[in-house]
């Protein structure tokens, strides 16, 4: 009788850690799937995002530059950086500007002056979209 349940109990065990290794796995292949499923999402988002740059001038009444946006992109877009760029210089500016769908704004800045000779205007968006305008 005492050989009989010892037998019984390797089998208890043995199921045991086919279950929790049954368990382990399903875990796994969930968080795999579900993290594949947000990248998706992101993706997603990115592309539908499109925001161009339409037109950069140097302030006349006021010191400074205005910057004009347009969202062509289904989504808002958050826009978070700014960037002057020319042959020597390469400036970044932090902004927190939220363009809505099909919506066009200016954007003024009194501390930025745009340099004389060629320069470049990127902007970044919040999933990592840019917008380039050369002057």
């Amino acid at each position: 009788m005492n050989l009989r349940l010892k037998q019984d109990r390797r089998g208890v065990s043995n199921i045991i850690v086919v279950v929790l290794s049954l368990v382990i796995v399903v875990a796994i292949i969930a968080n795999i799937v579900l993290w594949g499923y947000e990248m998706n999402q992101l993706d997603w988002e990115k592309m539908k995002e499109d925001i161009i740059i339409t037109n950069v001038e140097r302030g006349t009444e006021i010191n400074g530059t205005s910057f004009t946006f347009k969202n062509e992109g289904a989504l808002t877009s958050h826009l978070v950086s700014l960037w002057i760029i020319n042959s020597t210089n390469h400036q970044r500016y932090d902004i927190n500007v939220f363009v809505n769908s099909a919506e066009t704004i200016t954007y003024l800045r009194a501390d930025i002056s745009l340099p004389d000779d060629q320069y470049t205007v990127k902007v970044v968006t919040e999933r990592g979209n840019i917008a380039v305008c050369s002057g």
